[in-house]
């Protein structure tokens, strides 16, 4: 039974007027709205039988629909990652044993994420919660911030991006704390009435609670970071993957590709560095930059380790110094959620249908 602190329940406590007041605005009568549309259609597709008869199809349009990949332009990219890893009847069948299995939630969740590839916990975590809100709930850069600010980030790996079964476990029985104490009363649970609250702090409460301070030394998560720069290099146009070999020797975390006519191929790659040897990470990139398309070698991480960085190229050949970009960690993940946002802007315009 997870308890939630006097300082969490005094926090939430004091958000949950405003929370009802939003709670009668447009804006969120419309996320509600949304929100019960996707979990019956999640509901259909995935229900205990229906799942045994899921095709192909069916999966692109749950993985299309998924807000975890809001900022995608090219979600078909997603989906076709997940199918090049999984046979499909091995994801159907996984699919189900994730959502129906008798073996306790961790096992399920991390036996999932041993055999199938390509999809983050973002998009399962919500899948799961609009299949079962009574048993599961929504991990995304949103629930984590907002978490965070309630003062959960003590208990609960809100700084991380790829969590395992036991601290998803966790996160549940948290959520379900959560909800017991803004819906006193109410018998049934509903983790998606969670996630609202959760969304409503990160969106309009998080900005009170900002740093003024710019801090060098910040932390990130790896794989997250990873998982945005593919999505950005998407939304932009190009062939994004990750944990691609370009050369000889070279495994270089992210690579942006586009064909330019009959010209051929140039190729962006992204290398992130959160700590670790920064001879190392040289090295890749020279040999990174044996490819003859690679146009461009852009280092990603947080300030202080950027100014290492630069310090250790600046003895290097000019040409290679030339060749070599660097980007903030965080403006990876401002720009993801810019890209987000406007992609939000762009389908109200309903240029294409979706369900």
């Amino acid at each position: 039974m997870f308890t939630l602190s006097e300082r969490v329940i005094v926090r939430i406590n004091n958000l949950l007027p405003d929370f009802r007041k939003w709670l009668e605005t447009d804006e969120c009568k419309s996320f509600l709205r949304e929100r019960d549309e996707r979990k019956n259609v999640f509901r259909n597709l995935l229900s205990k039988d229906a799942v045994e008869q899921l095709s192909e199809p069916d999966f692109r349009r749950i993985i299309a629909s998924l807000w975890a990949y809001a900022g995608w332009t090219n979600k078909d990219y997603v989906a076709d990652r997940v199918l090049k890893s999984t046979d499909f009847n091995t994801l159907r069948l996984e699919l189900k044993k994730l959502l129906y299995g008798h073996d306790p939630l961790a096992e399920r969740y991390d036996r999932f994420f041993e055999i199938v590839r390509g999809v983050g916990p973002a998009g399962i975590t919500e899948i799961l919660a609009f299949v079962d809100p009574s048993q599961y709930g929504i991990w995304n850069d949103k629930s984590r911030k907002a978490l965070d600010i309630l003062g959960l980030g003590e208990v609960l790996p809100t700084k991380k991006y790829r969590i395992n079964g036991s601290e998803y476990e966790e996160v549940v029985e948290a959520l379900k704390s959560i909800f017991k104490l803004i819906e006193p009363g109410k018998t049934e649970l509903n983790l998606l009435y969670v996630d609202l609250f959760l969304l409503f702090i990160a969106t309009k409460e998080m900005k009170r609670e900002e740093v003024v301070i710019e801090e060098e030394d910040y932390d990130f998560d790896h794989d997250e970071i990873v998982e945005k720069l593919v999505e950005l290099g998407s939304g932009l146009g190009f062939e994004a993957s990750s944990e691609v070999q370009v050369a000889r020797g070279a495994r270089v975390d992210v690579l942006w590709q586009a064909k330019i006519a009959n010209l051929g191929v140039v190729s962006y790659v992204f290398e992130v560095q959160r700590g670790g040897s920064i001879d190392s990470l040289i090295l890749n990139l020279q040999r990174a930059k044996n490819n003859p398309t690679v146009q461009k070698l852009v280092v990603v991480a947080n300030t202080k380790d950027l100014k290492k960085i630069k310090d250790e190229v600046e003895s290097l050949s000019e040409e290679f110094r030339k060749s070599i970009a660097y980007m903030e960690a965080k403006d990876v993940l401002r720009a993801s959620e810019l890209l987000g946002e406007l992609n939000a802007i762009i389908s109200k315009l309903e240029l294409v249908k979706s369900f």
